[in-house]
Protein backbone atom coordinates (compact mmCIF):
# COMPACT_ATOMS: atom_id res chain seq x y z
CA UNK A 1 0.00 0.00 0.00
CA UNK A 2 1.08 3.97 -0.83
CA UNK A 3 3.45 5.05 1.92
CA UNK A 4 2.75 8.22 3.72
CA UNK A 5 5.72 10.06 5.41
CA UNK A 6 5.81 13.09 7.91
CA UNK A 7 9.62 13.33 6.74
CA UNK A 8 12.48 15.28 9.04
CA UNK A 9 15.37 14.52 10.52
CA UNK A 10 14.62 13.69 14.00
CA UNK A 11 11.26 13.22 15.88
CA UNK A 12 11.88 16.91 17.91
CA UNK A 13 12.30 18.48 14.35
CA UNK A 14 9.23 17.30 12.59
CA UNK A 15 7.07 17.87 15.80
CA UNK A 16 8.29 21.58 15.42
CA UNK A 17 8.09 21.74 11.78
CA UNK A 18 4.89 20.53 11.62
CA UNK A 19 3.72 23.06 14.42
CA UNK A 20 5.16 26.03 12.18
CA UNK A 21 3.81 24.71 8.90
CA UNK A 22 0.19 24.03 10.33
CA UNK A 23 -0.06 27.90 11.83
CA UNK A 24 1.42 30.16 8.79
CA UNK A 25 0.49 27.81 5.63
CA UNK A 26 -2.88 28.86 4.51
CA UNK A 27 -3.20 25.45 2.75
CA UNK A 28 -3.48 23.64 6.00
CA UNK A 29 -6.82 25.50 6.92
CA UNK A 30 -8.18 24.69 4.23
CA UNK A 31 -10.50 21.24 3.67
CA UNK A 32 -9.97 18.95 0.94
CA UNK A 33 -13.78 19.03 0.45
CA UNK A 34 -13.79 22.52 -0.19
CA UNK A 35 -10.76 22.81 -2.35
CA UNK A 36 -11.95 20.19 -4.62
CA UNK A 37 -15.82 21.28 -4.60
CA UNK A 38 -14.25 25.00 -5.23
CA UNK A 39 -11.94 23.21 -8.28
CA UNK A 40 -14.53 21.23 -9.75
CA UNK A 41 -17.47 23.80 -10.07
CA UNK A 42 -18.73 24.79 -13.32
CA UNK A 43 -17.57 28.25 -13.57
CA UNK A 44 -13.58 26.93 -12.26
CA UNK A 45 -13.69 23.54 -13.89
CA UNK A 46 -9.86 23.95 -13.28
CA UNK A 47 -9.73 19.99 -11.44
CA UNK A 48 -10.82 18.92 -14.79
CA UNK A 49 -8.83 20.56 -17.36
CA UNK A 50 -5.77 19.56 -14.47
CA UNK A 51 -6.49 15.55 -14.83
CA UNK A 52 -6.90 15.96 -18.32
CA UNK A 53 -3.11 17.76 -18.85
CA UNK A 54 -1.97 15.32 -16.69
CA UNK A 55 -2.57 12.48 -18.28
CA UNK A 56 -1.37 14.06 -21.88
CA UNK A 57 1.71 14.60 -20.64
CA UNK A 58 2.16 11.00 -18.63
CA UNK A 59 1.14 9.51 -21.60
CA UNK A 60 3.62 11.59 -23.88
CA UNK A 61 6.51 10.77 -21.69
CA UNK A 62 6.02 7.36 -19.70
CA UNK A 63 7.82 8.19 -16.82
CA UNK A 64 9.61 5.33 -14.79
CA UNK A 65 10.12 7.84 -11.83
CA UNK A 66 7.36 10.78 -10.98
CA UNK A 67 7.34 13.73 -8.70
CA UNK A 68 4.20 15.51 -8.10
CA UNK A 69 4.07 19.03 -6.80
CA UNK A 70 1.11 19.90 -4.18
CA UNK A 71 -0.79 16.96 -5.03
CA UNK A 72 -3.08 17.60 -3.05
CA UNK A 73 -6.35 14.48 -3.45
CA UNK A 74 -4.46 13.21 -6.05
CA UNK A 75 -5.82 14.50 -9.15
CA UNK A 76 -4.67 12.56 -12.29
CA UNK A 77 -2.85 9.91 -10.85
CA UNK A 78 -5.51 7.37 -11.95
CA UNK A 79 -3.84 7.81 -15.15
CA UNK A 80 -0.60 6.42 -14.06
CA UNK A 81 0.67 2.97 -15.90
CA UNK A 82 1.76 1.18 -13.05
CA UNK A 83 3.82 -1.06 -15.45
CA UNK A 84 6.14 1.51 -17.02
CA UNK A 85 6.10 4.31 -13.79
CA UNK A 86 8.19 2.04 -10.90
CA UNK A 87 8.05 5.34 -8.74
CA UNK A 88 5.71 8.05 -7.45
CA UNK A 89 6.22 10.41 -5.10
CA UNK A 90 3.64 13.17 -3.90
CA UNK A 91 4.72 16.01 -2.07
CA UNK A 92 1.94 18.11 -0.41
CA UNK A 93 2.09 20.71 2.98
CA UNK A 94 -1.51 19.54 4.17
CA UNK A 95 -1.05 16.08 5.77
CA UNK A 96 -4.46 15.33 5.68
CA UNK A 97 -4.54 15.79 1.74
CA UNK A 98 -2.16 13.08 1.51
CA UNK A 99 -4.15 10.87 3.72
CA UNK A 100 -6.98 11.15 1.35
CA UNK A 101 -4.70 10.35 -1.33
CA UNK A 102 -3.55 7.36 0.45
CA UNK A 103 -6.92 6.03 0.51
CA UNK A 104 -7.61 6.51 -3.24
CA UNK A 105 -4.64 5.47 -4.48
CA UNK A 106 -2.90 3.44 -1.98
CA UNK A 107 -4.14 0.14 -2.80
CA UNK A 108 -3.39 0.53 -6.81
CA UNK A 109 -0.46 2.31 -6.73
CA UNK A 110 1.90 0.12 -4.59
CA UNK A 111 4.62 2.20 -5.50
CA UNK A 112 3.41 6.02 -4.24
CA UNK A 113 5.16 7.44 -1.68
CA UNK A 114 3.27 10.30 -0.02
CA UNK A 115 5.86 13.10 1.77
CA UNK A 116 4.19 15.83 4.07
CA UNK A 117 6.06 18.78 3.33
CA UNK A 118 6.74 22.30 2.48
CA UNK A 119 8.78 22.76 -0.81
CA UNK A 120 9.32 26.48 -0.14
CA UNK A 121 11.72 25.47 3.11
CA UNK A 122 13.08 21.93 2.33
CA UNK A 123 15.96 20.91 1.04
CA UNK A 124 15.81 17.50 1.28
CA UNK A 125 16.20 15.22 -1.58
CA UNK A 126 13.66 12.25 -1.72
CA UNK A 127 14.33 10.56 -5.24
CA UNK A 128 15.81 10.94 -8.69
CA UNK A 129 12.64 11.40 -10.47
CA UNK A 130 12.65 11.93 -14.29
CA UNK A 131 9.13 13.25 -15.03
CA UNK A 132 7.82 16.73 -12.42
CA UNK A 133 4.26 17.54 -12.55
CA UNK A 134 4.06 21.32 -10.65
CA UNK A 135 0.24 22.41 -11.35
CA UNK A 136 -0.37 25.60 -9.57
CA UNK A 137 2.07 25.12 -7.46
CA UNK A 138 4.49 28.57 -7.87
CA UNK A 139 1.51 31.01 -7.42
CA UNK A 140 2.00 30.48 -3.69
CA UNK A 141 5.70 29.66 -3.34
CA UNK A 142 8.62 31.40 -3.93
CA UNK A 143 9.90 30.58 -7.70
CA UNK A 144 13.71 30.36 -6.92
CA UNK A 145 12.71 27.57 -3.57
CA UNK A 146 10.42 26.00 -6.03
CA UNK A 147 13.35 25.09 -8.24
CA UNK A 148 15.90 24.27 -5.88
CA UNK A 149 13.66 21.74 -4.56
CA UNK A 150 13.30 20.29 -7.92
CA UNK A 151 17.07 20.78 -8.71
CA UNK A 152 17.47 18.38 -5.67
CA UNK A 153 14.70 15.80 -6.80
CA UNK A 154 15.78 15.55 -10.61
CA UNK A 155 17.72 13.18 -12.31
CA UNK A 156 20.23 13.95 -15.13
CA UNK A 157 17.58 13.63 -18.00
CA UNK A 158 13.82 14.50 -16.76
CA UNK A 159 10.63 16.75 -18.33
CA UNK A 160 9.17 19.22 -16.35
CA UNK A 161 5.49 20.02 -16.85
CA UNK A 162 4.63 23.30 -15.03
CA UNK A 163 1.41 25.08 -15.30
CA UNK A 164 0.17 28.57 -14.08
CA UNK A 165 -2.85 30.84 -13.83
CA UNK A 166 -3.36 33.90 -15.85
CA UNK A 167 -6.33 36.37 -14.51
CA UNK A 168 -6.57 38.03 -17.94
CA UNK A 169 -8.22 40.66 -16.09
CA UNK A 170 -10.78 38.49 -13.46
CA UNK A 171 -9.99 38.38 -9.85
CA UNK A 172 -7.65 35.77 -8.72
CA UNK A 173 -9.67 33.64 -6.54
CA UNK A 174 -13.10 32.95 -8.06
CA UNK A 175 -16.64 32.78 -6.58
CA UNK A 176 -17.74 29.25 -6.04
CA UNK A 177 -19.57 29.86 -3.01
CA UNK A 178 -16.65 27.72 -1.16
CA UNK A 179 -15.85 30.85 1.78
CA UNK A 180 -12.76 28.72 3.12
CA UNK A 181 -10.19 28.99 -0.54
CA UNK A 182 -10.24 32.72 0.11
CA UNK A 183 -7.67 31.69 2.81
CA UNK A 184 -5.31 31.65 0.22
CA UNK A 185 -5.88 34.75 -1.38
CA UNK A 186 -3.38 37.09 -0.14
CA UNK A 187 -0.25 34.32 -0.27
CA UNK A 188 -1.49 34.28 -4.59
CA UNK A 189 0.41 36.13 -7.12
CA UNK A 190 0.49 35.49 -10.69
CA UNK A 191 3.55 34.42 -11.83
CA UNK A 192 6.16 35.78 -14.45
CA UNK A 193 6.52 32.73 -17.29
CA UNK A 194 9.70 35.14 -18.08
CA UNK A 195 11.18 34.45 -15.02
CA UNK A 196 10.10 30.95 -14.94
CA UNK A 197 11.65 30.04 -17.95
CA UNK A 198 14.94 31.75 -16.57
CA UNK A 199 14.79 29.57 -13.32
CA UNK A 200 14.35 26.47 -15.46
CA UNK A 201 17.52 27.48 -17.24
CA UNK A 202 19.41 27.87 -14.54
CA UNK A 203 18.95 23.77 -13.39
CA UNK A 204 19.21 22.76 -16.91
CA UNK A 205 15.94 22.82 -18.20
CA UNK A 206 15.69 24.00 -21.63
CA UNK A 207 11.44 24.74 -23.05
CA UNK A 208 10.38 22.39 -25.54
CA UNK A 209 6.25 23.26 -25.58
CA UNK A 210 3.46 25.24 -23.85
CA UNK A 211 -0.13 25.82 -24.55
CA UNK A 212 -2.75 27.79 -23.59
CA UNK A 213 -6.37 26.38 -22.41
CA UNK A 214 -9.19 28.87 -21.66
CA UNK A 215 -11.34 28.35 -18.55
CA UNK A 216 -15.12 28.84 -18.23
CA UNK A 217 -14.52 31.78 -15.95
CA UNK A 218 -12.27 33.51 -18.77
CA UNK A 219 -9.01 32.37 -16.75
CA UNK A 220 -6.45 30.72 -18.45
CA UNK A 221 -3.93 28.17 -18.00
CA UNK A 222 -0.49 28.42 -19.48
CA UNK A 223 0.93 24.93 -19.39
CA UNK A 224 5.13 24.61 -20.25
CA UNK A 225 7.00 21.59 -20.92
CA UNK A 226 10.38 21.44 -19.94
CA UNK A 227 13.07 19.17 -20.77
CA UNK A 228 16.94 18.81 -20.07
CA UNK A 229 19.15 15.78 -21.57
CA UNK A 230 22.46 14.30 -19.74
CA UNK A 231 23.76 14.23 -23.19
CA UNK A 232 23.56 17.59 -24.24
Amino acid sequence: MGTLHCYSKTMQTKFKDAIIMNKTNAWNRIPLEDYEQHMQHENVAQAQLLNNLTNKYLQKHNPESALFLGISGGNGLEHIDINTTKTVYGIDVNKSYLEETKKRFGEKIKQLVLVNADISNSNESFLRADFVWAALIFEYIDIQKGFEFIANNIGESAKLIITIQSNNGNQSVSQTGVESIKLVKETFKIVDKDNLQVNALTIGFDLIGSEENILPNGKSFLTYEFGRDKNI
